[in-house]
C-alpha cells in the first residue's frame, strides 16, 4: 500500500480509515457497497458510513448506482482520486456492465476477507516483479494477461518460498466456460510456479465440482507424490542409495532399509526407473541430479474453492454500462438482473 497515496487522500479530507478504504476500492474494484465500508473500518454505526458517502459525493469521487429495494452500489469514478494514487489510466473509472460490476463486488469481498493473511498485488509493476523474482518468463506473464478480467493475485508464506494464490471470480454464471478460458490463459504461468493455489470464488457452490474436474483435466494436480515418485523424491533417492549399497557394495543394511528396498522394488519398475538405476550404477546419476531431474514434479499446485456468503443488490437497469450518460438516468429501465439472488440479509446498500 502506497503511503504517499494515502497521504494525498487524507489531505483531500478523508480520515485515515476512509483513505485506506478508498485506496483499496481504487486498486481492487472501483465499486463498493455500504456494508463493505462498514466492515472495512470496523464500525457498526450507520452514521459513519453516511458521513463518508456524503464526503465522497461532495468531492465528486463517488456516484450512486440505484438498485432494487432502495439499495445502492457506489462507483469510485472521480478522475482526481485516481490521480492521487497515481492511477490516472485505471479502467475502474469507467462504467462497467452489470455482470462485471457484480464480479468486482465479489472480488472486493474476497480481497477484504484475506487482507490479514495475504499480501495482494496492487499493480502491473508489482505483478511483474513478483513473477520475475519467481523466475517466471515475461512472455508467460503476458500470455496470462490475455484473460481480460482482473484476477486477484496474492502471496503468503516465507519470502524465499512464497505460495502464489490466484483467484478466479465466478459471478454466479451457469456454465464454467469462462473458467476454461482462464485455465488456458493462466495454465503456463501456474505450471511455472513452485507453489501455487488456484481458488475458485463464487456466491454459489453450483460450479465447484465441475470447476475442479476442469482444473484436473487442464492441469493435473502435482505434488511431491508425482507419477515417477509416488512416495516423494526423497523416498526414490533413499531407495537408490540403499539398493546400490546392498547390491553393488554388498554392505549391511538395517531392517528399516531392507523394508525400504523391498517396497521400492515393488514401486519403481517403470522405464524411467530402469534408466535411473542404470545411470546410478554407472556413476552418471546421483542424489542431487535426481532431485533436479524431478524438480518440476515436486511443484505444488493446489485447487481450492471459496464460498462468499454475501448478498448483492439487484440492478434496476440491466445495461448500466451501456452508455456514457448520467448514471441516475440509466436506471429508468425497470428490469431486474440478478433474479436468483438470495434475499437481502445484510441491510440496505
Amino acid at each position: 500500500m502506497s503511503h504517499a497515496a494515502l497521504e494525498s487522500l487524507i489531505r483531500a479530507g478523508y480520515t485515515d480509515r476512509e483513505a485506506t478504504f478508498v485506496y483499496m476500492v481504487a486498486v481492487h474494484s472501483g465499486y463498493f457497497l455500504r456494508r463493505q465500508f462498514i466492515e472495512s473500518v470496523q464500525r457498526e454505526r450507520g452514521g459513519v458510513a453516511t458521513s463518508f458517502l456524503r464526503k465522497a459525493a461532495e468531492l465528486s469521487h463517488v456516484t450512486e448506482l440505484a438498485c432494487a429495494e432502495g439499495r445502492f452500489i457506489y462507483h469510485l469514478h472521480g478522475k482526481q482520486v485516481y490521480r492521487m494514487i497515481d492511477r490516472s489510466d485505471s479502467q475502474s473509472r469507467r462504467l462497467k456492465s452489470t455482470l462485471e460490476i457484480r464480479r468486482r463486488l465479489i472480488a472486493f469481498d474476497y480481497v477484504l476477507s484475506h487482507l490479514r493473511d495475504q499480501r495482494f498485488i496492487e499493480s502491473e509493476e508489482a505483478r511483474s516483479q513478483l513473477f520475475a523474482s519467481l523466475k517466471v518468463k515475461p512472455d508467460t506473464v503476458s500470455r496470462a494477461s490475455s484473460f481480460v478480467q482482473s484476477v486477484p493475485t496474492s502471496f503468503f508464506g516465507p519470502e524465499e518460498a512464497p505460495t502464489v494464490r490466484i483467484a478466479f471470480i465466478d459471478e454466479a454464471q451457469r456454465s464454467t466456460s469462462r473458467f476454461t478460458r482462464f485455465l488456458k490463459a493462466y495454465g503456463e504461468l501456474i505450471r511455472s510456479l513452485d507453489r501455487a493455489e488456484v481458488v475458485y470464488v463464487s456466491t454459489s457452490p453450483m460450479n465447484f465440482s465441475p470447476a475442479q474436474r476442469l482444473f484436473q483435466q487442464h492441469m493435473p494436480l502435482r505434488h511431491s507424490s508425482a507419477p515417477a515418485c509416488p512416495l516423494g523424491v526423497e523416498h526414490l533417492v533413499r531407495w537408490l542409495e540403499v539398493r546400490h549399497k546392498f547390491h553393488h557394495e554388498h554392505g549391511p543394511i538395517s531392517p528399516a532399509d531392507h523394508q525400504l528396498l523391498l517396497e521400492g522394488e515393488r514401486i519403481y519398475r517403470a522405464t524411467v526407473h530402469l534408466g535411473l538405476i542404470a545411470s546410478w550404477d554407472n556413476g552418471a546419476m546421483n542424489a542431487d541430479k535426481v532431485r533436479r531431474l524431478f524438480h518440476a514434479e515436486t511443484r505444488q499446485v493446489k485447487f481450492t474453492t471459496e464460498l462468499i456468503d454475501a448478498d448483492y443488490p439487484r440492478f434496476l437497469n440491466s445495461d448500466v454500462g451501456g452508455s456514457a450518460g448520467s448514471v441516475r438516468g440509466q436506471v429508468a429501465q425497470q428490469k431486474t438482473l440478478f433474479d436468483n439472488d438470495i434475499e437481502e440479509s445484510v441491510g440496505k446498500g
